[in-house]
């Protein structure tokens, strides 16, 4: 399945991706990050954690709103030479991000991923449902 969004905005500095809510989003903004970071010499480890934490949290995209199919998620990327910054949207009515419990054995791993590896990270509320969150970009 392809992006809602044929005419994704990529700027030098900037990318927005729309995406249908459904089980290929996460491996669709995998894919539009690395080729949002080709040629950027970022390190492997920072281009690592940027996929992973990119893919946790459109995942939580994809399960988590209570919201009827079919679903909008956007995410957008901006990068300078200290940080890149990745927002993913959506329709669901938020939610209050609470520490996962240590006893949980069954997945909750998105948001205590992006909260032990991202340099800032956060929720907004309005009018959307965004998470966002920062990493230094370290080069090769």
């Amino acid at each position: 399945m392809m992006p809602v969004s044929e005419d994704a905005l990529r700027g030098n500095d900037h990318l927005r991706l729309d995406l249908e809510r459904n089980d290929e989003a996460p491996s669709l903004a995998r894919a539009a990050i690395l080729g949002f970071c080709e040629d950027r010499e970022l390190s492997p480890s920072t281009l690592a954690t940027l996929v992973l934490l990119t893919s946790e949290i459109v995942t939580n995209a994809v399960i988590h709103p209570d919201v009827e199919p079919p679903g909008l998620i956007r995410v957008y990327a901006q990068i300078n030479h200290e940080t890149i910054r990745i927002e993913v949207s959506d329709s669901g009515n938020g939610f209050v991000p609470h520490p996962r419990h240590h006893e949980r054995l069954d997945g909750g791993y998105g948001l205590y991923l992006v909260e032990k590896e991202a340099t800032r990270w956060g929720v907004e509320q309005a009018p959307q449902t965004t998470v966002w969150f920062e990493l230094e970009t370290t080069h090769d």
